[in-house]
C-alpha cells in the first residue's frame, strides 16, 4: 500500500533539511519522474538526445523542438533524421553527429538551415555534444539549438536595405558630379573669351615671326635666334592655355591623389588672367614655404579656385584698388566637431595636419541676411545672367568630397575671405605606420 501524497511530501521536506542539493534534486526526480519531463518540455530552446548505438534514433523530443520542426514527439520518437527530414539535411544531421561521437567534444554549429515537414526553412544555432552512459554502455548524442530565424531575416533585410543604400549612394554622387560639371561647362562660358584674348597674343608673335621668315633671311642673320625663341615661347604659352581650359572643362570621377597647391593656384590664375587684368586687380600669392602636399582631385579642385577667383572679381567690380590676395600654409586643426558617420581615413580629425588656403578680396562684402543662405544652391547676388547661383554650393559639395571644409567670412577691412581647409596628403612612412610593420613604441 502506498504512501499518500502527502506523506511524500513530508518525507521528502524532511530530508530536505540536512540533504545535498544534488541528493534532493535525485530523490525529487525519483518520486516525481514528471517534474524532468516538465522541466524539458519548458525550456526556451529546442532539446533532442539520440541514441548513437542505435542508428542515432530519437530518445528525446522536447516541446520547442515540436514547434520549430513542426514534427510531433509521437511522429520523432525511435525515428531517425532520414525519417523526418530530406534526405540533404538528413545527412547533414548524420555527419555532424558522428563527428560529435568521434571527436568526443562538444561541437558548435552557428548557423545551420533545415526544411521542415510543413515547408519553409528554419535557420539553428546548434550545440551538439556526445554523452556516455556508463550504466547501460551507450553514448548519446544531446543536442541544443536556438531558432534564430527572425535575426537571419532581419541581417537580410539590413543586407537589402544596405545594398539599396548603396546604390542611392552611388546614384546621388553621379548626380552631384553631373551637376558639378554642369556648373564648370557654365564657367568655361565665361572663361572662353578671355581664354581667347590671352591666346591671341602669342598668336600674334608667331605672325610676326613668320611674316619676318617669309621676307627671306641671311645665313648669319642675328634676329634669328631671338626670333625662334620667342616664336617657341609663344606656341607653348598658347598651348599651355588651351590646354589648360581643355582639362579643367573635361568630365571625369573624383580620384583623389597627392598634389601640390601652388602650380594648381598658378594655372587657375592663368585661366582667369583676362577676367583680372580687365578689372585692373593686383594678385598676391603668399605660399608658406616647404608647404606639403594635399590629397585633391585636379580638376575639380582648379574648379574651385576659378570659381572662387571669378566670384572675387565681380565683387571688387569698380571697387578703387581692388586687391586679390590668396594665402596657403600648414597647421593642425585643434578640434574637429565629431561625425559620427566618418568612418573613413580621409575624414578630418583632431589633430590632423591640414593646409589653410584662404582667397581675400577687398570688395563690397557680403550682408548678413544673405550670408546665412550664400552655400544654398541657386542662390546668387549677381545679376540676371552674370552665373547661374551654383557657384558657391558646387564649391562646398567639391570639398566635402574631398573631406575638406569651407567657411566664409566678411573682413573688418572690407570684403570677404574664403577659407579651405584640405587634408595633408599621407607620406609613404604614415602609411607603413599604420600597416603590419607599424613601429612599436
Amino acid at each position: 500500500m502506498s504512501a499518500p501524497e502527502g506523506a511524500k511530501t513530508q518525507r521528502l521536506s524532511s530530508k530536505a533539511k540536512s540533504a545535498p542539493p544534488e541528493q534532493i534534486l535525485h530523490d525529487l526526480l525519483a518520486e516525481s519522474p514528471s517534474i524532468l519531463a516538465s522541466i524539458v518540455d519548458n525550456l526556451p530552446v529546442a532539446l533532442f538526445v539520440k541514441d548513437a548505438d542505435h542508428d542515432f534514433r530519437v530518445v528525446l523530443w522536447n516541446k520547442k523542438q515540436e514547434d520549430i520542426t513542426t514534427i510531433p514527439r509521437e511522429k520523432a520518437l525511435g525515428r531517425t533524421d532520414f525519417h523526418m527530414f530530406s534526405q540533404e539535411s538528413a545527412q547533414y544531421f548524420r555527419q555532424v553527429d558522428e563527428a560529435v561521437v568521434r571527436r568526443g567534444k562538444l561541437f558548435e554549429i552557428p548557423e545551420e538551415i533545415i526544411s521542415t515537414p510543413g515547408g519553409g526553412d528554419i535557420w539553428l544555432k546548434t550545440t551538439k555534444a556526445p554523452v556516455f552512459d556508463t550504466t547501460r554502455n551507450r553514448t548519446f548524442v544531446i543536442g541544443i539549438s536556438e531558432d534564430i530565424t527572425p535575426q537571419i531575416r532581419v541581417r537580410e533585410q539590413l543586407k537589402e536595405l544596405n545594398t539599396h543604400l548603396t546604390l542611392a549612394n552611388q546614384q546621388l554622387q553621379e548626380t552631384q558630379l553631373q551637376l558639378i560639371q554642369a556648373e564648370k561647362m557654365e564657367s568655361v562660358g565665361r572663361l572662353a573669351a578671355g581664354v581667347a584674348h590671352e591666346v591671341k597674343n602669342p598668336l600674334a608673335l608667331l605672325l610676326m615671326g613668320v611674316e619676318y621668315l617669309a621676307s627671306g633671311i641671311t645665313e648669319n642673320d642675328p634676329n634669328l635666334p631671338e626670333i625662334l625663341t620667342e616664336m617657341r615661347d609663344a606656341i607653348a604659352r598658347a598651348d599651355r592655355i588651351i590646354r589648360g581650359l581643355v582639362d579643367y572643362s573635361s568630365s571625369r570621377q573624383l580620384s583623389l591623389e597627392s598634389h601640390e597647391l601652388l602650380p594648381l593656384v598658378e594655372n587657375a590664375l592663368l585661366l582667369t588672367r583676362h577676367e583680372v587684368r580687365k578689372g585692373n586687380i593686383n594678385v598676391e600669392v603668399i605660399f608658406e614655404k616647404d608647404l606639403p602636399p594635399v590629397f585633391i582631385d585636379l580638376a575639380k579642385m582648379e574648379q574651385i579656385f576659378v570659381n572662387l577667383i571669378i566670384n572675387a572679381v565681380h565683387a571688387m567690380e569698380g571697387r578703387p584698388r581692388p586687391n586679390l590676395e590668396i594665402y596657403a600654409y600648414a597647421t593642425r586643426i585643434p578640434e574637429v566637431e565629431r561625425d559620427e558617420g566618418a568612418r573613413t581615413a580621409r575624414h578630418l580629425r583632431s589633430g590632423d595636419e591640414v593646409v589653410i588656403v584662404e582667397i581675400r578680396d577687398n570688395g563690397s562684402g557680403i550682408s548678413e541676411e544673405n550670408m546665412q543662405k550664400i552655400f544654398d544652391p541657386f542662390f546668387t547676388t549677381k545679376a540676371t545672367g552674370v552665373g547661374t547661383g551654383l557657384g558657391l554650393s558646387v564649391v562646398r559639395k567639391i570639398i566635402e568630397l574631398h573631406r575638406g571644409r569651407i567657411s566664409l567670412r566678411n573682413r573688418v577691412s572690407g570684403g570677404v575671405a574664403v577659407s579651405l581647409t584640405l587634408k595633408v596628403a599621407p607620406t609613404v612612412q604614415d602609411e607603413l605606420d599604420k600597416g603590419p610593420f607599424k613601429k612599436k613604441q
